[in-house]
């Protein structure tokens, strides 16, 4: 096994594996160590079934919990991430964020492999929240380490949100609902379990306020921080050619999943570790 970098900044491709046949315990925890320093994984021209697919991700960690998208039948934490050629409804994982950030224990990491991918578009740009945390300055650091974010899924999956209402037209089930209004309460700035190194953690589709503070506050200091932290000299963009299987670390990212290739399908599977309830970084 090799890992060799995706970018100077952050990412890696991981090289010699063949995740088919499965991988011992030794090797699913130097992948757990490289994720957490690297914070994205690449893995190149792997040959996977479902079934192969659920035996990596369970190798590197439990499921997470996902809600408001119907799973794939017979696999309950798989999902089918389908856009068809045609469609023009709202795309899932647009937005920079955070994997559902808006839970008590939001997923650890997030595994997305490629069946089905345009010969160009639909790539996966990421940011690197340690390094957008590490830039600031001093003072703000110190601000920033006692604050507590707010999250909910309400602009995404509540009654008025963007998947609020079920779209006929849509290839994935998405349901939002009454629940995705209830708010759970983060550290700003967050320590990973495994590093201890600090990460911003803030998202702008699923962080909406700042605990103790004011909308006119929050909103204004939020607004910095999410141009902040997707600066392009924190960033990394993976291009999916099929059978591309690709891993982050929900702790320390935000993506974004763009949409430029109107006209063409795209199919990917996507699996949740569980992960543990953010803890504080101390000063």
């Amino acid at each position: 096994m090799e890992i060799k970098p995706l970018t100077g900044a952050f990412g890696a491709e991981v090289l010699g594996l063949d995740l088919a046949v499965g991988i011992p315990e030794e090797q699913a925890r130097v992948i757990e160590t490289a994720l957490a320093d690297n914070a994205v994984l690449v893995f190149r021209e792997q040959a996977l079934n479902i079934d192969d697919f659920e035996t990596f991700a369970k190798s590197m960690g439990e499921f997470g919990d996902t809600p408001f998208v119907t799973p794939m039948d017979g696999h309950p934490n798989v999902l089918q991430v389908l856009r068809q050629p045609d469609e023009e409804g709202p795309l899932f994982g647009s937005g920079w964020h955070s994997d559902w950030s808006f839970q008590l224990k939001p997923p650890s990491a997030t595994l997305l492999y490629a069946v089905d991918v345009p010969e160009a578009g639909g790539d996966t740009a990421f940011t690197n929240q340690y390094l957008a945390f590490e830039s600031l300055s001093e003072s703000m650091k110190s601000i920033l380490i006692g604050l507590k974010g707010i999250h909910s899924a309400e602009r995404s999956y509540g009654p008025k949100g963007t998947f609020g209402r079920p779209d006929p037209d849509a290839s994935m089930d998405i349901h939002g609902d009454e629940t995705a209004v209830v708010h759970q309460v983060h550290p700003l700035v967050r320590a990973h379990p495994l590093t201890g190194r600090r990460s911003l953690f803030i998202n702008e589709v699923y962080t909406v306020g700042i605990e103790g503070m004011t909308n006119a506050e929050s909103s204004s200091l939020l607004k910095f921080l999410f141009e902040h932290s997707r600066q392009i000299d924190f960033t990394c963009r993976v291009r999916w050619a099929p059978g591309t299987l690709t891993m982050w670390d929900n702790r320390s990212t935000q993506h974004f999943a763009i949409n430029d290739y109107f006209g063409n399908r795209r199919e990917m599977y996507r699996i949740t570790l569980a992960g543990e309830q953010p803890i504080r970084a101390l000063s």
